[in-house]
């Protein structure tokens, strides 16, 4: 996959028997029959003369030839490297060449990488013990591109707690999903990719993360000309789907084929059975075609008004729960009003609990009004020094400083320059910062957080709507994006039990992997609609109603209007992320709510549904799944909650804080 030159051993395990201080050059091989990830460091002999005898031609080769690798620092200043000028001293006649030394070892062996002396020295750590394995001195301080090189398989982690090791990740096989879309992202010219800015700057980059920025960052591309009418309406009924799908002619297969290989399932997605009977198989497949029910298609209603909103509410400021579920279907069938959405989101968002009376919910507010300042007040504290020598926070602050920039310019809320409204927002994403540090801040939350602040107008009530938002989607931003797989591998789940005809056609043409919904589930369609109609959607998803997931049935909805367009044109996959681009402010919310809940009704009415699907939407399984639990459930559980404090340890941690603040406010004055 590369090579880095210059390269020197340092220490090696008992197993080795390379000298110390011996140069030559350092690969990181890919496994062609196992798949597996090699580390091998070859002393520059080595790197002259092919050693045929140690490597077998028919299980290991370079992904890319020596003439192909990127260059790096060290290979353009290593002496030696111009071959030409290299005499090979010949062995005596008859006598064979000794083989030279190797240093080989498999990715999944080691547990970590350490990077150390400001990228002059890496360390491979041993899993099974711990201990040291093998030290390389990069002569011309290029490590940080050797592990650039690694985060390039997204076998790497940084580890939280040191910022200089990176942890070895459990999947050491090569991205291939990963390497096809960045092949159709390099097709589809985006300026983005081109350029290689990085998604989460304080982890290496990884395909998969890289991904991920690609898809928030799309806004302006093949974004279609709003003079493009809508989605027509949705009809009175939604007849069941065909179940025979149309097959792609050779020719589409042929020039998808010619570009690179089509996956026929995506087993990150699908989980290890995607091959067997685990994995998403349209009905037709079961040898028994499976018709959904017809479902009436319901109009939408009208949104909740603020004379339906106080008669619901008692004279001491509570909500009763059964007036609660009202509410939320009236904001499900027709959303809220515009002047009374501050007021209710922070229901909605949890800011404010349904069942507090107005007294406790005043305290609760206060309580939370001195936790936000508290919390803002820490990185406004913040010394030159103490930020110098806190990498992970730096990094975060130079991400939302950027990200503000350009978070909703055209709204006239956050228009013009010496906005105030982008200090507050910046404000409030540094604060979450320090709330939420194991999340920390990544790109796409300054769009999640802008819509907020615009209803809220209020710094304090804004960041703990926003804390009620990330809670519910903190997933979609995971360093291993586990979230963002099993969304996708829902959604392709749904997509071949409702609508089977079009999954066929996405299995044939590698398209199954459903990459092109990334950003709709990301930020939660918010680059697909205006903000009003992004608002409305997200009230209708806050709800929670009719079922969890139900953003996916959105995003079903969309792809069921488009199965028409997709088929008849016989688009590939790069073709299908285009068109599904240019769908970008031409959607009909209404018409896609309506069909979503069509959908939803069919899908679980059907009279076939697998379990699968019923873990999905949240309901109960057929086949009752015996939960064990265990001590070690419970003292794990205990071991994340933490001991609980005291009422006199309490008030001794708050006098300490007084006591600081005290002391801190002395010296600004005096």
């Amino acid at each position: 996959i590369c090579t880095h030159d210059g390269v020197m051993v340092k220490k090696t395990n008992s197993n080795c028997s390379v000298e110390s201080n011996t140069t030559g050059s350092i690969h990181l091989i890919h496994s062609l029959s196992t798949k597996e990830l090699w580390i091998e460091w070859r002393p520059n002999d080595g790197f002259l003369i092919s050693d045929t005898d140690t490597q077998e031609q028919d299980e290991w080769s370079f992904v890319d030839t020596i003439v192909r690798r990127n260059r790096t620092i060290s290979e353009s200043l290593i002496f030696n490297t111009n071959t030409n000028n290299i005499s090979v001293k010949e062995p005596p006649q008859g006598q064979t060449p000794p083989k030279p030394r190797t240093i080989r070892v498999k990715l999944k062996d080691l547990k970590c990488v350490e990077v150390l002396k400001n990228g002059l020295v890496i360390k491979l750590i041993a899993k099974a013990d711990g201990r040291l394995h093998s030290e390389f001195v990069f002569q011309h301080g290029n490590a940080d591109n050797f592990v650039r090189s690694l985060s390039s398989t997204h076998c790497l982690q940084r580890n939280h707690r040191n910022r200089n090791t990176y942890d070895i990740v459990e999947d050491h096989t090569l991205p291939h999903d990963s390497d096809k879309l960045q092949k159709t992202f390099a097709e589809l010219q985006i300026d983005d990719i081109k350029s290689g800015s990085g998604w989460i700057t304080d982890v290496m980059r990884r395909p998969f993360e890289h991904t991920l920025d690609i898809f928030a960052k799309i806004t302006d591309v093949y974004v279609a000309t709003p003079t493009s009418p809508p989605a027509a309406s949705p009809k009175t009924t939604r007849p069941p789907v065909g179940q025979t799908a149309a097959s792609p002619s050779s020719t589409m297969m042929q020039s998808t084929t010619e570009d690179y290989e089509v996956l026929s399932t995506s087993p990150r997605l699908m989980g290890p059975d995607a091959d067997g009977a685990g994995g998403a198989k349209p009905p037709s497949e079961s040898g028994e075609k499976q018709k959904l029910p017809h479902i009436e298609i319901q109009p939408r209603g009208q949104p909740l008004s603020e004379m339906v909103w106080r008669s619901m509410i008692n004279e001491d400021g509570s909500i009763p729960s059964e007036k609660v579920d009202l509410i939320k279907e009236k904001i499900y069938r027709g959303g809220i009003e515009d002047g009374l959405r501050a007021e209710v989101w922070k229901y909605l968002l949890d800011y404010d609990l349904w069942g507090n009376t107005n007294t406790l919910r005043d305290s609760l507010r206060k309580h939370k009004k001195m936790e936000y300042y508290t919390m803002k007040s820490q990185w406004l504290r913040m010394t030159p020094v103490q930020e110098s020598n806190f990498t992970a926070f730096r990094d975060r602050k130079c991400q939302i400083e950027k990200d503000v920039k350009r978070t909703d310019r055209t709204q006239e809320f956050f228009a013009g320059d010496d906005n105030p409204n982008l200090e507050t927002l910046h404000e409030i994403l540094m604060t979450y910062v320090m709330y939420n540090f194991d999340l920390g801040y990544v790109q796409g939350m300054s769009d999640l957080l802008a819509p907020i602040l615009y209803v809220m107008k209020c710094e304090k009530d804004a960041f703990w709507c926003f804390v009620g938002f990330m809670d519910r989607i903190f997933t979609n931003f995971d360093m291993d994006q586990a979230g963002m797989k099993r969304q996708l591998g829902d959604l392709t789940l749904l997509l071949a039990f409702a609508n089977p005809r079009l999954y066929s056609y996405f299995l044939e043409t590698g398209s199954d992997n459903m990459y092109f919904c990334f950003r709709w589930m990301l930020v939660w369609f918010k680059r697909e609609f205006s903000q009003d109609d992004t608002m409305r959607l997200w009230e209708v998803l806050w709800t929670g109603l009719p079922c969890i997931n139900y953003h996916l049935f959105i995003s079903l909805a969309i792809l069921d209007g488009e199965t028409e367009a997709i088929l008849d044109a016989k688009y590939n996959f790069n073709e299908i992320l285009k068109h599904i681009n240019e769908l970008s402010m031409r959607l009909d919310l209404d018409a896609i709510l309506a069909k979503a809940e069509a959908i939803y009704y069919q899908v679980k009415n059907a009279p076939h549904l697998t379990d699968e699907i019923r873990g999905i939407i949240g309901e109960d399984p057929v086949e009752k799944v015996t939960e064990i639990h265990t001590d070690s459930d419970d003292e794990s559980d205990a071991v994340i909650s933490g001991p609980t404090k005291s009422v006199e340890e309490e008030e001794k941690l708050q006098k300490k804080i007084e006591e600081a603040l005290e002391q801190s406010m002395y010296f600004n004055f005096y």
